[in-house]
């Protein structure tokens, strides 16, 4: 069984002068630029079962896209920080798609997903652990209940970038990787986006439970180097 995905973290309201304004219009982001216009990229405790705490200094964008490294904290509960990105404008019904690059570190979770922001009714994830980083986890929430999979990838994510997308449709969603549909689900009915605000996330955070899904994270040994989830080549197509 899968550990449960965050809810909407995000406690900072989204201002209509600053927001982007969701709109029928699909967009691409190289996500090379600073991001903060863009997400709200928040600065508080990640839910309990992680070990990490939210810090806006682990988001950065580089010529090569953006990186949200788990870092050394000083706190004894919430050893290590990370990081999120959450879009400003509501997600609609459509497909979205990203370049990513995980890592193998046990413990270390990259996601992609939308969340629905009255409590996390419906949430739709992708999301790559690094207990084995040959397979990646598909799942839809509806109501607190998950409905995964776990699909084989055929190659090490960790490797090299790879691109991951689902399609989010009234009657479906699908999930395809490197434009290859690998699941497909429509027996779970979301949330009308039309109705309850969802918001698209990009997380990279640490498990804290010793489980199958993702292992406990503990800094790696001999690493003195950040552990980062890698993207670039963000899209939307209604």
């Amino acid at each position: 069984m899968l550990i449960a995905t965050p809810v909407f973290s995000a406690t900072a309201s989204t201002s209509p002068k600053n927001a982007i304004k969701a709109s029928g219009a699909g967009y691409f982001d190289e996500l090379t630029s600073t991001p903060s216009y863009k997400f709200i990229i928040p600065n508080q405790k990640g839910p309990q079962s992680w070990s990490c705490t939210y810090m806006d200094n682990t988001v950065r964008a580089s010529s090569q896209g953006t990186t949200i490294s788990i870092d050394k904290s000083f706190s004894s509960s919430r050893p290590y920080t990370c990081g999120e990105m959450i879009s400003r404008t509501d997600a609609q019904y459509g497909t979205y798609t990203v370049d990513m690059i995980p890592t193998d570190t046990r413990g270390h979770v990259t996601g992609f997903f939308i969340i629905s922001s009255n409590g996390g009714s419906t949430e739709i994830d992708i999301e790559l652990t690094g207990i084995n980083s040959n397979v990646v986890h598909l799942n839809v929430w509806k109501n607190g209940v998950q409905h995964p999979v776990k699909i084989p990838l055929g190659f090490d994510a960790a490797k090299d970038w790879h691109t991951y997308s689902f399609e989010w449709r009234e009657d479906f969603i699908a999930w395809s990787i490197d434009g290859k549909e690998v699941y497909r689900q429509s027996a779970v009915k979301t949330v009308d986006p039309r109705f309850t605000p969802c918001k698209l996330v990009l997380n990279s955070w640490t498990n804290n439970h010793d489980d199958g899904w993702a292992g406990k994270f503990s800094w790696p040994t001999g690493r003195s180097s950040r552990v980062e989830s890698r993207f670039r080549k963000l899209k939307y197509t209604p």
